[in-house]
Order: structure tokens, then sequence, then C-alpha cells
């Protein structure tokens, strides 16, 4: 009896050692993105100040053709600048929608800006941040179980878990002159 207890000891330990050191190379890592909370603003007004202003040498301005009518020699068309385009597109307010980057690493960014009377009057941003998650799931997971049942059979076990299905030994000790066996189980996790 006492050589079966510590044949079934022994056997225990080096089963969870096995499974132990399975275990530990057999370790995946998977990557998740997790979205964050959106979170929306508008820049101050006194942010949009230009940092620098250039005029060019020869600008291009809006043009249109103008037919002249002369009693001795007849017509001519001139091109002049058209005035009243300048000041339609200097008065006209026009909004934007950029997407200044979308991408796994780093999240979403909109920018809304809203330009008139020649200046950046408002730039609002809507900004969905992601965050990276590195999980380690083991492809094999040892374990050792130990129970009693009420027929006097006292059980120690291992076993291991490949992804959800599992496969478990058992050596079970007998008291009160009962035999002693082994049992094998086949297991799967939810």
């Amino acid at each position: 009896m006492k050589r079966t207890i510590i044949i079934a000891i022994l056997s225990f330990i080096v089963g969870s050692l096995i499974f132990f050191f399975v275990g530990r190379a057999t370790i995946n890592t998977k990557t998740v993105y997790v979205k964050g909370e959106t979170v929306n603003g508008s820049v101050e007004d006194r942010q949009l100040v230009p940092v620098k202003e250039t005029t060019p040498d020869k600008p291009l301005l809006p043009t249109k053709e103008i037919e002249i009518q002369y009693r001795d020699t007849g017509s001519i068309v001139v091109q002049v600048v058209d005035t009243a385009a300048i000041i339609e597109n200097y008065i006209k307010k026009r909004s934007y929608n950029l997407v200044a980057f979308d991408n796994k690493e780093n999240g979403k960014l909109l920018l809304f800006p809203t330009v008139q009377y020649n200046e950046l009057t408002g730039l609002d941003y809507q900004f969905t941040p992601v965050q990276r998650e590195i999980y380690k799931v083991s492809t094999w997971q040892p374990f050792v179980s130990g129970s009693y049942s009420t027929l006097n059979y006292v059980s120690l076990g291992a076993g291991v878990f490949y992804h959800k299905v599992g496969f478990e030994y058992q050596y079970q000790i007998g008291f009160n002159h009962t035999n002693n066996g082994h049992s094998f189980g086949l297991k799967y996790k939810f």
C-alpha cells in the first residue's frame, strides 16, 4: 500500500512537471485593437492666428472677357479682372471634412475646418483612439486534479487541454482493502 502511494505521488509530480513545461513552451500571443471613447471638440479662436502669410508675385485672379465697341475700328474682346468673382469668393463660407488619419495603431482623427473672409474661422475635431491589447493564449494548458469518492477512493490526476479539448489521467487509490485503479477522461471547455 505504501509503495502504491509513493508511485502515485511520483507519477503525479512527474506528470505535472511535464505538462507544466509543455504548457509554457506553447504560448501564443493575440493582439486586439479596442476602440476608445470618441472625443469631440473645437480649437479656440485665439489659436486660429496665421503663423506665416505670403503674397505671390503674380497672383492668379479670376478674369472675364468683355467686348469693347469702337465706332471706327469695330469691336475687340479684352480680358479684365472679374471683381465680382473675387468678392463672391471672399465672402463665401466653406466647411471641410478632412480625415487626418484612420489606422489600427492610432485610431481616427476627423477635422472640420471652416474658412470665410480668407481666414480660418473655426476648427472642430473628432478623435476616436485605439488601444492595443496583447493577450497570451496557451495552446496547451496543463492541469492537475485530486478527488475523493464516497466509495473510499482517492484520485490524483493530471491532464492537458489543447484549445478547448482536454485529456485527463487519474490514479485511484482504494482504502479498506479495495483495489487501486486508473481512470482516463476526456473533457471539453465551454
